[in-house]
């Protein structure tokens, strides 16, 4: 028998009664397990008392807090399905993506008052996120337990045009992926996890691994890079996470190295890759203490390289970059179809892969085979068994009959002393099928002839951009991925493009 959302927030009450489970930052409010166990309770009685039947989808508008992490795994744990949604996307795509999962109920936050008010008016129904607080489950009333192949979870992700695509985990998969996170992450009863990460689609998930070890979360509001290293003193942090391009911002404002942190175990980034440079500051600020982990919302928690082999790689002198360590305790990764140079799409197997995409089947097949997740990914896996992943196989760019991989580029224009970031792309071109394209953000004033010296200087000749384009900023999404979309509505018309000749 699988075990459920619901029965492992009661064995962790059981474990760790009177220990601080959640605190929020904000308002100084915290729950003990025990009473994060009771708080889920009465989730259940505002369900049945709202007239929201078992099954029934539940989104979720709201910023990191207690109150969030109450609607999200009370939902869970009292066989509703959690929603959670994605408040920087406007009404229009909110509303698609409601609609599209037939939402019994949104539950939003004071901050999302305008938005709901408006999905008000456009037919769903919507209650603040505290109403779930005023109702008491009577004492001694038991949780019905959900089963496991029951429905928990349908989390939207891709991009924000066309049908909205959502991911299905039941507590079966979901459960399979706590597993992975407790053994990979290796915390230990009493470490405190700092969060200043939104917790959709499932950070919120991750957050709950940490609860099953006997950790505490620490809800810190919303990551500000000038206070973050103290914030992490004043929590004596064990556990934290960050994007890259939080990261980034935050070695910007810390330039002195390394932080003073003696109770801080591990720093995870994932979601999006690192520059070289990122990574080396992020190691002399941390003291060699970096996690990495790989996976997606189809297949969260695939993959971990724990600080200590990162530590390993460096020390050999080895380029960490791309690198994502090996697949953790119940998951499977292959290269599927590997060229001469082993590279191939990453193939995802085990039990914490989705059930696929909502009302979606043609595409739910086209992704998942024989117990295989096709990622999407390019990489290559080494003699010792570490993935390397470097880029994507929708991104590579057919020129003239060969393969350009954008990272490749990337790297050689970020190795440039004045380009600060750079995105590498394909267009459509009636000579050579696509030509390279790059949008780079320079340092100061740049010469573009001087970029493409060097990056003639290094690449072969078709790999060199046959356009570059000069802009402020790359527009990137929280997770730190270049929102390609939002790049090209920027760069056409541009009166700043270059061709290589």
């Amino acid at each position: 028998m699988t075990v459920d959302i619901s029965t492992l927030f009661t064995q962790a009450a059981y474990k760790w009664l009177d220990a601080e489970a959640l605190r929020e930052t904000a308002s100084g409010r915290s729950l003990t397990f025990a009473g994060l166990e009771r708080a889920l309770d009465d989730v259940g009685q505002a369900f049945d008392t709202l007239g929201i039947a078992r099954g029934e989808r539940v989104g979720l508008l709201a910023d990191a807090g207690i109150d969030y992490l109450l609607a999200d795994y009370g939902s869970m744990a009292n066989g509703r399905v959690r929603v959670p949604l994605d408040g920087s996307l406007a009404q229009a795509e909110l509303l698609a993506q409601l609609r599209d999962a037939e939402a019994a109920l949104l539950l939003f936050s004071p901050e999302h008052e305008t938005t709901a008010q408006a999905l008000r008016e456009a037919g769903v129904r919507c209650e603040p996120l505290a109403r779930i607080g005023e109702f008491s489950a009577p004492p001694g009333q038991r949780r019905p337990l959900p089963a496991a192949d029951d429905l928990a979870s349908l989390s939207y992700t891709g991009g924000t045009t066309g049908k909205p695509k959502a991911v299905m985990h039941s507590h079966r998969t979901l459960t399979a992926v706590l597993q992975n996170i407790v053994l990979a992450r290796g915390a230990l009863p009493g470490d405190v996890l700092v969060n200043v990460r939104p917790l959709w689609p499932i950070a919120a998930v991750a957050v709950f691994g940490h609860l099953l070890s006997g950790g505490s979360v620490v809800l810190a509001g919303r990551f500000e890079a000038k206070v973050f290293i103290e914030l992490l003193q004043r929590q004596r942090a064990a556990f934290t996470s960050l994007v890259p391009t939080q990261l980034l911002r935050l070695l910007r404002e810390n330039p002195e190295s390394p932080a003073q942190l003696p109770t801080l175990k591990c720093l995870d980034v994932g979601a999006a890759a690192m520059s070289p440079e990122v990574l080396d500051g992020a190691c002399q600020l941390f003291g060699e203490r970096l996690g990495v982990l790989y996976g997606m919302t189809e297949a969260p928690w695939s993959c971990y390289l724990p600080p200590v082999q990162m530590s390993q790689v460096r020390q050999r002198g080895e380029s960490a970059e791309g690198l994502v360590g090996r697949p953790v305790f119940s998951a499977n990764m292959r290269i599927d179809q590997p060229d001469a140079q082993g590279i191939g799409e990453i193939l995802l197997g085990g039990p914490q892969l989705m059930l696929g995409y909502w009302c979606q089947e043609e595409l739910s097949a086209s992704v998942l085979s024989d117990g295989w997740l096709r990622s999407g990914d390019l990489g290559v896996m080494a003699d010792d068994g570490l993935f390397r992943v470097l880029g994507r196989t929708k991104d590579i760019i057919r020129s003239g009959g060969k393969s350009v991989q954008p990272g490749e580029v990337e790297q050689c224009l970020l190795g440039h002393a004045q380009v600060a970031d750079a995105y590498v792309f394909g267009m459509p071109d009636e000579e050579w099928g696509e030509r390279v394209c790059a949008a780079v953000v320079p340092i100061g004033e740049l010469a573009t002839e001087h970029l493409l010296e060097h990056c003639r200087a290094q690449l072969s000749r078709f790999k060199v951009p046959k356009q570059i384009h000069l802009i402020d900023e790359l527009p990137r999404s929280h997770y730190g991925k270049v929102q390609r979309k939002r790049l090209l509505e920027l760069l056409v018309p541009s009166d700043k493009l270059q061709a290589s000749g």
